[in-house]
């Protein structure tokens, strides 16, 4: 998908992070508003795709601080996890 204009940003230091704004137009084309996550994906050929999260509906009972509990213990074990594909 080839861009009509190019839009370009500073980057900006905030405390130990960097930062930057986004243009109405980018927002308005992923249909984010404040609040909403995005996420970034680095490409092969060098380009960072961004994208609009996608919501995830937990079933009754979980919540999310159990989901990202559950994420830490995959990351810490992923050797482990991947062992268990060869048994």
């Amino acid at each position: 998908m080839e861009s009509a204009a190019a839009l370009e940003r500073k980057i900006f230091k905030m405390g130990n992070s960097y930062g930057s704004t986004y243009p109405k137009e980018v927002l308005e084309h992923l249909h984010v508003k404040p609040g909403d996550e995005i996420v970034f994906e680095n490409l092969d050929d060098g380009t960072v795709k961004i994208r609009k999260s996608k919501a995830v509906n937990l079933p009754v009972g979980i919540d999310q601080e159990f989901i990202k509990m559950v994420d830490q213990i995959i990351k810490d074990n992923d050797a482990v996890f991947r062992g268990l594909v060869d048994r």
